[in-house]
């Protein structure tokens, strides 16, 4: 790896380097926590459950003509989810994003959505 990447000029260099770290992260994720579809599977999993309750959410709030009622209609979302923030506080549950950046992240977000969208508007 070292002597084909010192052959390259400096910014292919950079290049090649940080997709064989990226690599080398992947392959670690692989072989210590779960392989791709079922990371794949944990994510869709953590969508179809946010966006049933954020749903629900929604719905129950539009409905809520008094503060009690507003409150009552967070009830759902905050069984299922509100624990997150105290763990997450606690150290007891952690973030890829937050090893990332939340603003390097933000921007793979972006960079991704956009050009996904690139490709599909042609």
């Amino acid at each position: 790896m070292n002597n084909i990447a010192t052959t390259l000029p400096p910014e292919l260099q950079l290049k090649v380097t940080r997709e064989f770290e990226r690599s080398q992260l992947r392959r670690a994720i692989t072989t210590q926590v779960a392989d791709t579809d079922s990371l794949l599977g944990t994510t869709s999993d953590t969508t179809h459950l946010l966006l049933n309750e954020l749903s629900g959410f929604i719905n129950k709030l539009n409905k809520a003509t008094t503060l009690a009622e507003v409150r009552a209609s967070a009830a759902s979302l905050q069984s299922a989810i509100g624990h997150i923030e105290a763990d997450v506080a606690a150290g007891s549950l952690t973030f890829p994003y937050q090893s990332k950046g939340q603003q390097s992240v933000m921007d793979e977000i972006s960079a991704r959505a956009t050009a996904v969208n690139q490709v599909l508007s042609k």
